[in-house]
């Protein structure tokens, strides 16, 4: 009998959030397979053209295969909040901003991500409602 290599099926996931043991997690395709992540230990993400690059709190980085827009549609619900074009974070871990002018916030793993000025009404009234 003769084993013939099948072409790999690709992956075709819709990004969703999952409940397991009352802890809440977000199922990320990543390359070959799919990970859940914690969306606690989710930081910030960061849109890279068709793909999105996940921040978690540990140092370690997820490259994901869905755009960040599909991602700030599922994680509004989550506390985060898109404040640029390429950058969607963790209200939760913001630790510092600008004050006078919102150009900038600081997050907990002291990474700077500036805030675009369409962006700054929105982080402002968020930021408004965290105090």
């Amino acid at each position: 009998m003769e084993i013939q290599n099948l072409p790999q099926i690709p992956l075709a996931i819709s990004i969703k959030i999952i409940t397991l043991l009352g802890r809440k997690y977000l199922l990320v395709p990543d390359q070959s397979k799919i990970r859940r992540v914690l969306i606690k230990d989710i930081l910030r993400l960061e849109g890279m053209k068709n793909y999105t690059l996940l921040h978690l709190r540990n140092g370690e980085t997820i490259l994901s295969s869905k755009t960040l827009k599909v991602y700030d549609e599922i994680l509004q619900q989550a506390d985060f909040l898109r404040i640029h074009k390429a950058h969607l974070i963790n209200m939760k871990y913001l630790i510092n901003h600008d004050e006078s002018q919102h150009q900038y916030a600081v997050m907990q793993n002291r990474d700077v991500i500036s805030i675009s000025r369409r962006k700054r009404k929105k982080f402002q009234e968020r930021v408004g409602v965290l105090k």
